[in-house]
């Protein structure tokens, strides 16, 4: 039989109320993946300029499709998580009962 996982201190278990709890938390975390999915959109779109340079007599390449499909993902995401608090309070009628 295993041992029972011994109860972890105060300060340690409560961690997740604290986090949850702060706005602080909460938009410093969502500004990090704001950031962190612009950066991917940015180098994303640097890559489809550049082989557009290399190589312009080939049209859209699967190449270039995928890091274009990266570029409008990430940069969607980009901005669902920069505007968070403007998308939450999106009421489409369709979802209203």
């Amino acid at each position: 039989m295993a041992a029972a996982p011994a109860p972890l201190p105060a300060p340690v278990a409560d961690w997740w109320e604290r986090v949850n709890g702060s706005p602080a938390w909460q938009d410093g975390i969502f500004w990090t993946l704001a950031v962190l999915y612009g950066a991917i959109a940015t180098a994303s779109f640097i890559q489809v300029a550049r082989i557009q340079c290399r190589v312009p007599e080939y049209g859209w390449t699967t190449q270039k499709v995928f890091q274009f499909l990266n570029f409008v993902v990430n940069g969607a995401r980009c901005s669902i998580f920069a505007f968070r608090r403007q998308v939450q309070q999106v009421n489409p009628p369709v979802w209203t009962p």
